[in-house]
């Protein structure tokens, strides 16, 4: 009975993110319009730069890195909209509901990622016939790895805005965040490039970087012959596995704290 009760509430709550998804069709469309040219112009142009001066195909892993990128940088300002409940006084109203703390955290965490996921699955499509990978095995496989990763974003992104206690603050945090991460990744660089160049922190930096794991992922997934991977997919699924779970737990103890709270005081 209480678990039945628990997840009604806890769907209820996904909905609530869902819902804002069909207040920003024309974003959607903007975005995705922008996505495509990226895809079929500025992605070819400079693929064919680096084919003529390294002899590698670089047009997949470019584009599948991007769909990564994209993906992280909108599991973030998915993530972000709970600063600005704080600040619009909507966690107050949170806190009137008759669900439970850790219920809610949890809702509010699932709904966030799923709404990430299904913003950019459209641009994952794109990606997928673009590299001639679509199929229906790959396609399910890595929504579920994408899901899981914008999960452990959103709960990253939790974990920040209910400390640092100011949208200010972490709207420049986040920009810094953001900017070193896709940098410090192989979103753009193979990690025997990476680690060709004989920089071993910046190297060591993108191994352990959860951008690296799920990109790397995916490129095996639909991408195999392409030889430049220094890590096994078991090892990446697991690294992602543990991230998400290690931000699920921290952000649900932290937000329930900040709840009991009531606002940014």
């Amino acid at each position: 009975m209480f678990f039945l009760s628990d997840l009604r509430d806890l769907i209820h709550i996904i909905e609530w993110d869902l819902e804002r998804l069909k207040t920003q069709k024309v974003f959607v469309a903007m975005r995705l319009s922008w996505f495509v040219i990226q895809v079929f112009i500025f992605a070819r142009a400079i693929s064919l730069i680096v084919r003529q001066l390294t002899g590698i195909n670089y047009y997949e892993f470019y584009l599948l890195g991007v769909y990564v990128s994209i993906l992280y940088s909108t599991s973030i300002s998915r993530g972000y909209v709970i600063a600005d409940e704080f600040d619009d006084g909507i966690v107050e109203y949170h806190l009137s509901l008759p669900i439970k703390r850790n219920i809610f955290v949890l809702g509010r965490i699932l709904g966030c990622s799923l709404a990430a996921l299904l913003f950019t699955l459209p641009m994952m499509l794109i990606v997928l016939i673009a590299v001639n990978a679509l199929n229906l095995t790959g396609l399910l496989v890595s929504m579920i790895m994408a899901y899981i990763f914008s999960i452990g974003v959103v709960g990253l992104v939790i974990l920040v805005v209910v400390n640092v206690k100011s949208t200010d603050a972490t709207d420049i945090l986040f920009g810094t965040i953001d900017a070193i991460l896709v940098r410090l990744s192989s979103i753009f660089y193979p990690l025997p490039i990476i680690q060709a160049i004989g920089i071993a922190p910046y190297y060591y930096a993108a191994l352990f970087n959860p951008l690296t794991s799920i990109a790397d992922f995916i490129r095996l997934l639909f991408i195999p012959e392409f030889t430049l991977y220094t890590v096994s997919p078991y090892a990446l699924v697991l690294y992602i596995l543990g991230f998400s779970i290690g931000m699920i737990v921290l952000a649900m103890e932290h937000y329930t704290k900040k709840l009991e709270a009531g606002g940014w005081k």
